[in-house]
């Protein structure tokens, strides 16, 4: 079977689909992705990147090459050539799109920043009529909620049958707290209908062109919550980004979407997403097999696993409800037990 370079030039050369048949073609960088390989390539006087999928490509490449066609004439996203769900001498399926010349953004850069939320704005203010899928993030608070919520109470009877009363109980009261939190905050979304997102906008996912963000991987894209991601933008970025520059991103966001409610929308996800990480965390737990516990690669990742999963806990007291930090500072060692007992799967 021939390398995927090789594949990757014979289909760019000769394929019918491919716009640079019969083209000189000249590959000049490869890398691997998260579930992709690409490559960047010079197709006469142009250049441009090919993208190979390698997990759900058919939904996944569709909706990069919808959001990119959208969104390229404003700047915000690379033009995309073509997109071939069946593409000859190919197992899996490609996209092709324009190279972007720019710089990595600096996630300490707050003129980048600036330009990153600014770009998500754009792409919030996008027109819904125009996008044909939704999103596989949530729609909005309610269908965020019972998922979360859905997926703790299978959690907590693991946990309780498991040995782990405190952590289940726990659970419960965070769950709790945040069942009154949505109820609370729904009303805020009832003139808050789903617009465009990028889906995952992650700093490693923005190219800097003459001062504008280039948001690159748009394999999420669809419909969904904006206040979703951009809380999910600033959780995600928390350890990284002072308190007093998360705010002003906020505000920032807030002024270019012209909604002032944002805010409130956003500040209600960011006291949920601890939970989730926490709940994510911990019911990981449940998955790995006492063979998987066994092994040097797992003994390695302990006390990464227990240090991540007693802050997600605390945070998500923090977050819901500071009376419970001291409970959560006192399951650290159900939490060392939970991940290092090989009874637990």
């Amino acid at each position: 079977m021939p390398a995927p370079t090789d594949s990757i030039y014979a289909y760019l050369t000769a394929a019918p689909a491919s716009g640079f048949a019969g083209l000189s073609v000249e590959i000049l960088e490869h890398w691997r992705g998260d579930e992709n390989l690409l490559w960047r390539v010079r197709a006469g006087s142009e250049e441009a990147v090919v993208k190979l999928f390698l997990d759900a490509g058919q939904a996944r490449g569709r909706r990069q090459f919808d959001g990119q066609q959208l969104f390229a004439a404003t700047g915000i996203a690379p033009e995309p050539l073509w997109f071939d769900r069946y593409p000859e001498g190919l197992a899996r399926q490609v996209l092709v799109y324009r190279w972007v010349e720019g710089r990595a953004l600096q996630p300490d850069d707050a003129d980048d920043l600036t330009a990153l939320v600014a770009s998500l704005a754009a792409v919030h203010g996008g027109d819904v009529a125009t996008v044909r899928r939704i999103s596989p993030r949530a729609l909005n608070l309610e269908y965020f909620w019972s998922m979360l919520s859905g997926g703790l109470k299978p959690t907590q009877q693991w946990l309780e049958k498991s040995g782990y009363p405190q952590m289940a109980a726990f659970l419960r009261e965070l769950e709790a707290r945040g069942q009154t939190l949505v109820a609370e905050g729904l009303p805020l979304w009832h003139a808050a209908p789903p617009t465009p997102i990028h889906g995952d906008p992650r700093p490693e996912n923005v190219v800097i062109q003459a001062g504008r963000a280039v948001l690159l991987d748009w394999e999420l894209f669809g419909l969904g919550d904006p206040a979703l991601e951009m809380a999910e933008l600033l959780h995600q970025q928390r350890m990284r980004w002072p308190g007093a520059l998360q705010e002003h991103l906020l505000a920032e966001y807030a002024s270019l979407s012209g909604d002032a409610a944002v805010v409130a929308r956003v500040q209600l996800y960011r006291k949920l997403l601890p939970l989730r990480d926490a709940a994510f965390l911990v019911s990981g737990a449940q998955q790995v097999s006492p063979t998987e516990r066994m092994q040097p690669e797992y003994e390695q990742a302990l006390p990464m696993l227990i240090e991540t999963s007693t802050r997600a806990l605390m945070e998500s007291a923090e977050a819901l409800d500071d009376r419970l930090v001291s409970d959560a500072a006192n399951l650290r060692d159900e939490v060392e037990h939970l991940f290092t007992s090989h009874q637990n799967s």
